[in-house]
């Protein structure tokens, strides 16, 4: 019998969950899926039931075998699923300020082209844009955590600040084995390193502060 995933990365979006993955996976006691982002329980149309996704990780019965979707924590069903297929699973989140989250989100999105025609960041904010996952949704967390409570035992799941990502890696780190019951003293070689998203691309995105300053409103409201 293929093992079952025990560790899920839920979310957020754009909160150093890619710099996470790679930290994780170079611990020998852990195996993150080496697509990160599997989405099979938001997306199951991409296996065919759990043991095409049990069988899709590589691992070699390493103690923590998981991965890190971060739509996960957005999508309403997903909890329920990911409960009903193993209710003793771990999970982390890491919560960024959802201002510089948004503004993240939105200059990412205009990267890429995926977002709809729009006259700035307070224009798609206020019209939930993108569609797959608006920018507003997606910063608010005690909705989204709420869902996970129904489920799961606070014991199991982990809440990090990406502050700490830049400023106590290492501290960080640690209290994530710490969680997972792995070797704390494991320091892995990408824990300095700015880690993105392979789809990630680097332009001059210009916003203006008055409407950094209404989402901020928004959020503090």
């Amino acid at each position: 019998m293929r093992k079952k995933i025990n560790f899920i990365g839920i979310g957020v979006q754009k909160a150093g969950t890619s710099w996470l993955a790679k930290c994780l996976n170079e611990h020998p006691e852990i195996y993150i899926h080496p697509k990160k982002e599997v989405h099979y329980f938001n997306k199951k149309s991409f296996y065919l039931n759990n043991l095409h996704y049990q069988y899709s990780f590589k691992h070699n019965n390493e103690k923590i075998i998981g991965e890190i979707t971060p739509a996960y924590i957005l999508e309403e069903n997903v909890a329920k699923r990911i409960f009903k297929y193993n209710p003793h699973v771990k999970l982390i989140v890491i919560l960024r300020d959802p201002t510089n989250r948004c503004i993240s989100q939105y200059k990412m999105e205009m990267s890429r082209g995926s977002i709809e025609q729009n006259s700035g960041l307070w224009d798609a904010f206020s019209r939930n844009l993108p569609k797959y996952g608006p920018m507003k949704e997606r910063g608010l967390y005690k909705k989204q955590l709420e869902r996970y409570y129904k489920y799961f035992k606070k014991e199991q799941i982990l809440i990090l600040d990406y502050k700490q990502i830049k400023e106590n890696p290492k501290k960080l780190l640690k209290t994530c084995f710490n969680f997972l019951e792995v070797d704390e003293k494991f320091v892995p070689t990408n824990i300095q390193k700015n880690i993105k998203h392979d789809k990630d691309i680097r332009k001059n995105i210009v916003i203006s502060e008055e409407d950094i300053q209404k989402v901020e409103d928004f959020y503090k409201n």
